[in-house]
């Protein structure tokens, strides 16, 4: 007779944003495609873990309007249910974004979103959906607004553990960093993207070195892997006679710094006539861009608009010479781990989690964020090289260790059990 088996624990994800509209409608994803099979963050890398090595998935999505219950998602596994934020948040949203006030005093957003982050989890039918759904522990992206708060509360309220996963706020813009102080070292335990990250909660936050590990995005190593740069060109209808840069990321310029990637690419030509950068992304600023290209480097930057398919990405890191991110805000950038998995270099800011992956010389360059002159001499650096094959292969090696699938399913098993055994302690 066979054994049975102890049902799989149940973990309840939620994900950074306070609604669904504050995000994903900005890259054409539907309720019911994200519901179903839009799978293109970090976030649903991590869903994807979770539901292979640790229990089932529940993915909780807040929503102004939900317009489906939920459904099971067809590449990560996990149960996506959408619910209705708090009825308070709903006015507060409304107030702010269908009025004339968050276009006339921006001054006052840092405030509104303060306070939206605390409100839109205060929903009866997250609750509700807890209190039927029983979970054995939380999994939260972020800890740096209100919703962490509420969440925290929550999890001690239905006797569950709750574990914190960082992507990428900076410590300095935490919303509600008071009751963080609080709330934040009483955390079961918190996944960072940086060993700087974990130095950063134990100082300003007091939190217990011993309850934080630093665990990168996973990433499909398969799909993402080194290709001949030949076919892969021609794949992608380039010119062979190039040297191609690559940016990749949504198109917004106060955060990518994009535009600083155009000026170099300019300056650069004028040593290196065949270098060309392609843009891969969309965003609000495209037009600007695009503009400040046609001046600075007329003929030599191509746009590509955003390309959600993981194999056609591949083609275009495997055709590059390096992936740029001059970026003044990142946690572990999941492009950055998409290049190195491709054996492309990484030339980026050195802010976040890139230092964990990106070496001076080994796999690429760290820069100071947004600085155009170490962004143009890396990348002369690179083409002076008298072969990038060695930085290549080690590229592809770092991405191997730290971020392909069983290596990551295993540090978040090891945090799983060593927080439920503590939590049965007490």
């Amino acid at each position: 007779m066979a054994i049975p088996q102890p049902p799989r624990p149940r973990i309840a994800y939620l994900d950074f944003c306070d609604v669904f509209e504050d995000f994903y409608p900005h890259y054409g994803v539907t309720q019911e495609s994200f519901a179903s099979s839009w799978d293109a963050t970090g976030g649903h890398a991590f869903a994807r873990a979770l539901q292979r090595a640790v229990g089932d998935v529940i993915w909780y999505e807040l929503s102004l309007r939900p317009q489906l219950h939920g459904a099971l998602h067809q590449t990560t596994g996990c149960r996506v249910r959408f619910l209705r934020s708090g009825l308070l948040h709903r006015l507060l949203w409304s107030a702010f974004y269908r009025s004339r006030l968050s276009w006339r005093f921006r001054r006052l957003y840092p405030a509104y979103a303060t306070l939206a982050s605390y409100l839109a989890p205060l929903s009866r039918q997250l609750l509700f959906a807890l209190r039927q759904d029983r979970p054995s522990a939380f999994f939260v992206q972020d800890y740096a607004s209100g919703r962490f708060d509420v969440l925290w509360t929550l999890s001690r309220l239905l006797r569950a553990p709750l574990i914190a996963w960082h992507s990428g706020s900076l410590l300095g813009h935490h919303l509600g960093r008071a009751l963080r102080r609080w709330t934040l070292p009483r955390a079961d335990f918190l996944l960072v993207s940086s060993e700087a990250e974990k130095r950063n909660l134990v100082s300003f936050y007091r939190a217990d070195p011993s309850r934080i590990q630093v665990v990168l995005t996973p990433l499909d190593v398969d799909t993402y892997r080194p290709r001949d740069r030949a076919s892969c060109l021609q794949e992608a209808g380039l010119p062979p006679d190039r040297a191609y840069f690559l940016f990749v990321g949504r198109l917004v310029d106060h955060l990518k710094r994009v535009s600083v990637a155009i000026r170099a690419a300019a300056r650069v030509r004028a040593e290196r006539p065949d270098v060309h950068l392609l843009i891969l992304g969309d965003g609000p600023d495209r037009r600007r861009l695009e503009a400040l290209a046609a001046e600075a480097a007329p003929g030599h930057v191509t746009f590509l608009g955003w390309i959600g398919d993981p194999s056609r990405k591949a083609i275009y890191y495997n055709a590059a010479e390096a992936l740029l991110l001059p970026s003044t805000q990142e946690g572990f950038p999941t492009v950055v781990g998409e290049a190195m998995s491709c054996g492309t270099p990484v030339i980026s800011s050195d802010i976040g989690g890139c230092s964990e992956l990106v070496q001076d010389g080994v796999t690429g360059w760290l820069i100071p964020p947004g600085e155009e002159d170490a962004l143009c001499n890396a990348m002369l650096r690179l083409l002076a090289m008298p072969g990038a094959g060695e930085l290549r292969r080690r590229a592809r090696q770092a991405a191997e260790a730290r971020l392909a699938p069983p290596i990551v399913e295993r540090a978040l098993r090891r945090c799983f059990d060593e927080v439920w055994r503590q939590h049965a302690t007490r």
